[in-house]
């Protein structure tokens, strides 16, 4: 860059292009302190970041409150997918619950069939009040924000939209998947099953465990950034 300004000043002075002399000497010293510090502040902002230790786990919706949790999974991407979904009331207790094996799928699409499949097993219960938990930071940004109408994926966003603009109270949030355990062994459970909905009175045996640990509060640590 002083190499640069360096030749704009030598071509001024042969076509007469420059200005009233000034200080070069601090121009210089002053442009390479910018630089080096716009390069200290970038180097931060891509450099390692801080991560702290904490205790994740399933947490009971407040009071009068219900909290569904979905998940989906796929072998590959796009590649054999299902999703999961259970629903519970404020003491952790099981309401219902549901697998879903999809067939062939993307990962995004298998989570946004879970959460719509969750939302219409919510509804179908005249659930009032609602928290709705993914894992997926992407599915939740478009539940919560929208997407553009060209998406391939905004015909299932749409669709859930019809059901969050219901006469009910649905709160969506992002939780780690320490704290999704349940909806992702039901999202596993369901390459077991058949091709289609299966809805869930019970909790399957294999993961009546995971069950309980989610209802008397047990967490998992993670590594998160601060």
């Amino acid at each position: 860059m002083v190499v640069w300004w360096g030749w704009k000043w030598r071509c001024g002075n042969v076509f007469g292009e420059n200005q009233r002399c000034r200080d070069r000497v601090q121009f210089v010293r002053e442009l390479v302190a910018e630089v080096w510090k716009a390069n200290k502040i970038t180097r931060g902002n891509t450099g390692p970041k801080l991560r702290t230790e904490r205790q994740i786990g399933w947490e009971a919706p407040a009071a009068h409150w219900f909290k569904l949790n979905t998940n989906g999974a796929s072998h590959g991407n796009p590649g054999l997918a299902t999703a999961g979904g259970v629903l519970r009331d404020g003491n952790g207790r099981w309401c219902s619950g549901f697998s879903l094996n999809i067939g062939r799928c993307s990962a995004p699409l298998a989570e946004l069939w879970g959460a719509y499949y969750g939302l219409v097993m919510a509804w179908e219960k005249k659930i009032l009040r609602l928290v709705l938990e993914v894992d997926s930071e992407l599915v939740v940004g478009f539940l919560v924000r929208g997407i553009q109408d060209s998406h391939p994926l905004s015909f299932l966003v749409l669709l859930c939209h019809g059901f969050l603009s219901k006469d009910w109270s649905v709160r969506v949030t992002h939780v780690f998947c320490e704290a999704n355990r349940l909806a992702d062994g039901l999202a596993t459970y369901a390459f077991s099953l058949p091709l289609g909905f299966h809805l869930l009175d019970v909790v399957p045996p294999s993961l009546e465990l995971v069950r309980w640990e989610d209802e008397i509060g047990i967490t998992r640590p993670r590594d998160v950034v601060l």
